[in-house]
């Protein structure tokens, strides 16, 4: 198959060109160079965009505007990279025929409606979005286009709102892979199922690592967090003591991936145990 994957010169999109290029013809694309883009330039551009989508049967779009460039760019700036590049790659792709568009959408569009009151939030694809800034609300709109353009089309369209995959300090790291958190590796799984999966028109998904918690959990993670970890994940304390670190006073939220894990067949691989195995 040949795939064109936006963002290959970044951490992710160069993990998912890599992993297809194995077996498929991956056409990559960026505005920098990197070992798997094959096509230097913006997604901005409507006709560079259209230039490259010839015999393209399918999409990986991970090339975005993100959080951390929020104090720096302007919001006109977020809305031509993430919503109207969007466009000019879903146009372009119907006009060419292709069948799967998956785009790589954040928890991070959750916003304010993670925000705990009286027990840690349990976020399902459920939870309606309140964004808290222009990265947000961008994300949300591009969400929004995939929609629209699978339910008038022959498109169908993926949305993964992905969780924390950077690297971070090794504490936030190990213990964001209990609720909040998950391995690029098992990202670019996911993005793999995505392509090929039997899910028609339009689907959203959260990826993040598998937790362990249960929504019945939710109160006392907020209260007693370490109560919680002692019980579910009993290996932990220690683990933690023998590298300084402790136990957090309290977790907000649960990211649940159970919609992924059934339509999508992820089994995420990387969990807390296996970066401390790594660490």
């Amino acid at each position: 198959m040949r795939i064109l994957v936006t963002g290959t010169s970044g951490q992710l999109g160069a993990a998912i060109a890599a992993d297809l290029s194995t077996d498929h013809e991956v056409v990559g694309v960026d505005i920098v160079g990197g070992a798997h883009t094959t096509h230097r330039g913006s997604i901005t551009d409507r006709a560079f965009v259209f230039s490259m989508m010839d015999g393209v049967e399918a999409v990986v779009h991970t090339a975005s505007l993100h959080a951390p460039h929020v104090p720096n760019h302007s919001r006109s700036l977020f809305v031509d990279v993430n919503v109207k590049g969007t466009v000019h790659l879903l146009e372009a792709a119907v006009k060419n025929g292709a069948g799967r568009f998956v785009y790589t959408s954040t928890t991070s569009l959750y916003g304010r409606a993670m925000e705990p009151k009286d027990r840690a939030v349990w976020v399902t694809e459920s939870l309606t979005p309140e964004p808290r800034d222009v990265y947000d609300i961008t994300k949300i709109a591009a969400e929004q286009l995939c929609r629209d353009i699978a339910g008038k089309t022959a498109l169908s369209c993926l949305s993964l709102r992905v969780s924390r995959f950077f690297t971070e300090p090794p504490e936030k790291m190990a213990l964001y892979r209990l609720y909040r958190g998950v391995d690029v590796r098992d990202v670019v799984m996911a993005h793999r199922l995505a392509l090929f999966a039997d899910v028609p028109e339009y689907e959203v998904f959260n990826i993040s690592a598998q937790s362990p918690f249960s929504k019945d959990d939710t109160e006392e993670l907020l209260h007693d967090a370490p109560a919680v970890l002692r019980r579910r994940v009993p290996m932990l304390e220690a683990a933690f003591a023998h590298r300084g670190w402790t136990l957090p006073a309290s977790i907000d939220r649960i990211y649940a991936i159970d919609k992924a894990v059934q339509h999508l067949g992820y089994q995420p691989r990387y969990d807390f145990e296996a970066f401390l195995n790594e660490f």
